[in-house]
C-alpha cells in the first residue's frame, strides 16, 4: 500500500502525516468498509476536517491525531485508509 496516492492532486494517507504538517481529510480509501468505516466517521474522520498529528508514540505507532478539538489515537495500518490533502503551511 502506497502513502502517496496521486502526484497532480497532492493526496496522500494519513500515515504518512509528518509531525509538523497539517491537512485536510478529502476521504476514506474503498479498501476500508463496514464497522471501520462506520468507527472513523463517527469519530470525525469526515471529508473537510483539518488535522494534524496531536502526539507520538516512541515508536510512531500509534499516533494520535487533532481532529475538530479532540484527539484521537489511531494505528498506522488505522491510519493508511484515511486520504488527506496536505496543507503548503507547516503548524507552528
Amino acid at each position: 500500500m502506497e502513502d502517496k496516492i496521486s502526484l497532480e492532486d497532492n493526496r496522500f494517507r494519513l500515515s504518512s502525516l509528518s509531525e509538523k504538517e497539517t491537512a485536510k481529510i478529502v476521504g476514506i480509501s474503498k479498501e476500508c468498509r463496514g464497522d471501520n468505516r462506520r468507527r472513523l466517521l463517527d469519530l470525525g474522520f469526515v471529508k473537510g476536517a483539518d488535522i494534524c498529528i496531536d502526539l507520538l508514540s516512541p515508536l510512531n505507532n500509534p499516533k494520535a491525531y487533532l481532529i475538530k478539538g479532540t484527539s484521537i489515537a489511531l494505528r498506522n495500518s488505522q491510519a493508511s485508509h484515511i486520504l488527506i490533502q496536505k496543507n503548503h503551511h507547516y503548524a507552528g
